[in-house]
């Protein structure tokens, strides 16, 4: 009998540098002729030459990628071997792709691999049993990176209360600046959703630095401090006590009269949210200067509804859609999410009760900390950019037939309050009753196709080998946290024209926002909002700090508009500052620097005659200006007429 293995999750305290391998070899008989099959009540009956014996021989790592690909240790665990063959094989050996060819491996012994380059490379394994019978099997490896900096600390975390009788725990990677030997400059960062546990400290550095965002914070003096729950998807105010163990661990490292920044990371700003504030109403002090929300859910999470009853129905059929299901009904994904699953479906999209038990908690204390500067950044559009498909519209397609069996799984976004389909699922056996599940629902709102930072979990179930047929993703992304929830606009219009509001602060809780002109990944550093993340976590000496109100400065217009020649962009400060004006054009590269210079307080301009850097006439089309000053920023929409 096939053993059950452990999860992957068992042995993520190894980090990035192991890579572990798990080996399945069973025999077994499968129907050669379906006409020497049939069902007779609950039996199935198999007359003669029905069936012949077959052998299934494969190989898989618990982990794909590695950042230390200058030194990479593999392990063919026993612990992961499953198989009903009499014996284990009599050898194994496994050419790694880093061009030495095969080498022998034993079970439980490390086998050290160099490769010369960052790249992907195919390991090939050849298993001989001992009368000589010989399979072969591969798996692929995504070397990320020849080596990845180690962390000079590491603090376990628990909770310093229990919810709802939940006692989290975590841990903190402490990646100090080269100028410090201890703790003394923190820039706290607190993890997301990471809905399998398996973000280490390697995947976490990796998702930080990019476009080199945590290596020029080191440069800059700080010590980066990096929260990693144990487990992730609990109840979001469970491991905001964790946070809450952190910062009292920090501040007991650092003078007592230092503050000091903080970024929640998607989930993680809900979790600093929560903590800053309990803090708060609890009198224990946080020192945290800045508070900067990095593509959080404020609002709530997406996740395409019918995707969620998508894998309900092939929960029974798949492992990996069981697994994902089982992470959606997690507590922390129920407190996040605008529509979740029910069972048996409903007509319409609801959230869980969770959630509305999270949002009262934080209206009970007070919704956001007031003692920090808040700051967001969205990495869904504010130009009202849908996700490549509208309301309605088919994302998954999955049809297969054959002699034996029919399946269908087939998937809609949700629909702008009409009534609409959102999945039709069969699987239908010739010998079996059929399964089904249709599911159609109406007073939804447009969530799948809105501006947001988007996920391509659609493009994660098309790169899945189905048992039958094939699972065809019709767009790739969705909209996983809407632009309106990030900066918690006071709207419930997922297409709301964010560029187009001339008082957006006074719609926020938040004191600057970024926005990007397009959709982007969630939680992508970019060209565009690197700059604007440094000087939110590092401000520069005339900040404002301490939550106190932002100087004066609005976005006055961008006149005439539409334009042919040139048209005209003018502000109001409040102050003497520096202003930069820049021009994007729909996929968000930058056209042109307009202006970048020191400005004297009042009415300002600049004007643009719809050029790019190099002086060449820009084409006909939709572009946005982008101004920023006194720590904010504004855009507004240009249209250029040729």
């Amino acid at each position: 009998m096939v053993r059950v293995l452990p999860a992957p999750q068992a042995f993520r305290e190894e980090g990035g540098s192991v890579i572990r391998i798990g080996m399945l070899d069973v025999t077994y008989e499968r129907i050669r002729d379906p006409q020497r099959a049939r069902v007779e009540g609950d039996e199935l009956i198999l007359e003669p030459g029905a069936v012949q014996p077959a052998r299934a021989f494969l190989v898989a790592p618990t982990r794909g990628y590695s950042y230390h690909g200058a030194m990479v240790a593999y392990v063919l665990d026993s612990r992961l071997y499953a198989g009903n063959r009499s014996q284990r094989p009599a050898s194994i050996e496994i050419d790694f792709g880093n061009g030495e060819g095969y080498r022998p491996v034993r079970f439980d012994e490390r086998v050290f691999v160099r490769y010369p380059a960052a790249g992907d490379y195919a390991a090939r394994v050849r298993n001989t049993d001992a009368s000589g019978d010989t399979r072969y099997a591969s798996f692929p490896v995504e070397i990320r990176a020849l080596a990845a900096p180690a962390p000079n600390d590491t603090l376990p975390l628990t909770g310093t209360q229990p919810f709802n009788g939940v006692t989290a725990t975590g841990r903190a990677f402490v990646y100090l600046s080269s100028a410090h030997t201890t703790l003394t400059r923190p820039a706290v960062v607190v993890e997301g959703f990471d809905i399998d546990n398996t973000m280490n400290w390697d995947e976490l550095y990796a998702l930080l630095n990019q476009e080199g965002l945590i290596e020029e914070l080191r440069t800059r003096g700080y010590d980066a401090v990096v929260l990693d729950f144990s487990e992730a998807t609990d109840y979001i105010q469970a491991n905001a006590f964790v946070l809450v163990d952190l910062l009292h661990q920090v501040q007991a490292d650092i003078d007592p009269s230092a503050t000091y920044p903080l970024v929640g990371a998607s989930m993680g700003g809900l979790v600093a949210r929560y903590a800053l504030a309990w803090m708060e109403q609890n009198a224990d002090p946080h020192r945290v200067r800045n508070f900067v929300s990095f593509d959080v859910p404020h609002a709530g999470a997406n996740i395409p509804l019918g995707i969620q009853y998508w894998l309900d129905f092939f929960a029974d059929q798949s492992t990996e859609a069981a697994h994902l299901l089982g992470r959606l009904d997690r507590p922390a994904a129920r407190q996040m999410l605008l529509y979740h699953h029910t069972s048996p479906p409903t007509g319409t999209g609801s959230a869980d009760p969770l959630r509305a038990a999270f949002m009262s908690d934080l209206v009970a204390l007070g919704n956001y900390p007031t003692q920090p500067r808040r700051v967001a950044l969205a990495n869904g559009s504010g130009t009202m950019a849908t996700q490549g498909f509208n309301a309605g519209a088919q994302i998954i397609s999955y049809n297969y037939n054959n002699i034996l069996v029919t399946v269908r799984g087939n998937v809609w976004a949700v629909p702008n309050s009409t009534t609409t389909q959102i999945l039709q699922a069969l699987i239908d056996p010739i010998f079996l009753p059929a399964d089904a599940m249709n599911v159609s629902v109406s007073g939804t709102l447009p969530w799948d196709g809105a501006p947001g930072g988007s996920r391509n979990s659609m493009a994660q179930m098309d790169a899945v080998q189905a048992p039958y047929g094939d699972i065809v993703a019709l767009y790739q992304n969705h909209c996983f946290i809407p632009t309106i929830s990030a900066l918690d606009i006071a709207t419930t219009n997922p297409f709301y024209d964010v560029a187009g509001d001339p008082q957006l602060l006074s719609h926020t809780p938040f004191a600057n926002l970024y926005v990007p002109a397009i959709n982007e990944p969630h939680v992508t550093v970019t060209p565009g909002n690197a700059a604007w993340l440094l000087d939110e976590i590092d401000p520069p000496a005339t900040a404002v700090r301490n939550g106190a109100p932002a100087p004066a400065f609005s976005l006055a217009a961008v006149a005439p508009n539409p334009f042919d020649a040139a048209t005209s962009v003018r502000w109001d400060l409040s102050r003497a500052t520096r202003v930069r004006v820049d021009v994007f054009d729909v996929a968000g590269r930058r056209v042109t620097t307009l202006l970048d210079s020191q400005r004297p307080s009042g009415v300002g301009e600049v004007r643009w005659h719809g050029r790019d850097d190099r002086g060449r006439a820009v084409a006909a089309g939709v572009y946005f200006v982008r101004v920023s000053a006194l720590g904010q920023t504004q855009t507004r929409r240009a249209v250029v007429l040729r």
